[in-house]
């Protein structure tokens, strides 16, 4: 990504204008550039107003996740090195890890849209155009594999936080992998690990989350997108939740790596959506029915089945 539209764009203000001369003079390039700069930006879908003898003034972002924000998002995170993004790929975890083997940094890989995206059990996750949040996350924790279930603790909370704070919806974790709204799914993530002698040498952590309506999620009674929550596409800021959301990442990978969950555990159970309610639980050895009770520090799902036994889950697929 160009790094003077990254720059030109951290300038833009959306309360008042500033005019092309300060931006060359403050960036030190020619008007020209800061011209074709912005005529590109209006490209990418920003809203510009340009007025004689004001300058430039952002109205309104792009009603989707642009690239160069997101570069300049990255661009400024000290957990990730890089941003990979596609306007379209059979699937970002894919692309993921084929790149594994080019580096040993920790990168993001974004797409528009997905054409075989997957969930948990090899499911099909669909991924319109332009219509959601579709990336996967690569991180180098050099950490036991045993600490995967914790890891899925602190993300959930994190990319459940993200939505309602950008978005002003109340959102739910149905454990271990899924984010709800109304009693809908609005998100999934995916952790694949790549280890050798039980030690994690990457997480790579595929995220699809639903973000405008489709045609083609009205055709799953299960799913939701945020839109059909908030209120419409007015207030729906996706530079704004790009920035919530990775900033969130950030903290609760920090806190992932430093902490006990014992320190998230109150705020996880409190977002949980799973406690208090008769649950289908599968297992690679069965199914059964039961209460969830309680989680464990280490990410075990306490349930009570109807023979009167307490089980741990360790993986599990559940429906409500």
């Amino acid at each position: 990504m160009s790094n003077l539209k990254k720059e030109i764009l951290s300038l833009l203000d959306r309360a008042q204008f500033i005019s092309g001369q300060n931006i060359a003079d403050t960036l030190g390039v020619s008007r020209t550039s800061v011209w074709k700069s912005i005529k590109s930006l209006k490209e990418e879908g920003y809203s510009i107003e340009s007025v004689t003898n004001k300058g430039y003034h952002l109205k309104s972002p792009p009603a989707y996740v642009n690239p160069t924000a997101l570069s300049m998002r990255i661009s400024q995170s000290s957990l990730f090195d890089r941003v990979v993004y596609f306007k379209t790929t059979p699937s970002t975890q894919k692309e993921a890890f084929i790149m594994l083997s080019e580096s040993d940094d920790s990168f993001v890989v974004f797409a528009e849209e997905q054409t075989k995206g997957r969930g948990r059990f090899d499911r099909h996750w669909d991924s319109p155009g332009r219509t959601g949040v579709y990336l996967s996350l690569v991180l180098r924790p050099n950490i036991p594999v045993s600490e995967i279930i914790r890891f899925n603790l602190f993300v959930s909370l994190a990319i459940a936080k993200s939505i309602d704070e950008a978005f002003g919806v109340e959102s739910g974790i149905k454990w271990p992998n899924d984010i709800y709204i109304q009693g809908r799914k609005v998100c999934g993530f995916l952790t694949e690990v790549v280890s050798e002698s039980g030690v994690i040498n990457a997480i790579i952590c595929g995220i699809g989350i639903n973000v405008f309506k489709d045609d083609t999620l009205r055709k799953i009674p299960t799913a939701i997108s945020i839109e059909e929550t908030a209120g419409g596409t007015e207030h729906m800021d996706m530079d704004l939740f790009m920035k919530v959301f990775m900033d969130n990442i950030e903290v609760y990978y920090n806190r992932f790596l430093n902490e006990p969950f014992s320190r998230i555990r109150d705020d996880w159970i409190e977002k949980s959506i799973v406690f208090g309610r008769q649950l289908r639980i599968t297992e690679p050895g069965g199914m059964f029915f039961g209460r969830a009770l309680d989680i464990t520090d280490d990410g075990f799902l306490e349930v009570l089945d109807e023979d009167g036994n307490i089980r741990k889950v360790v993986s599990a697929d559940i429906e409500l």
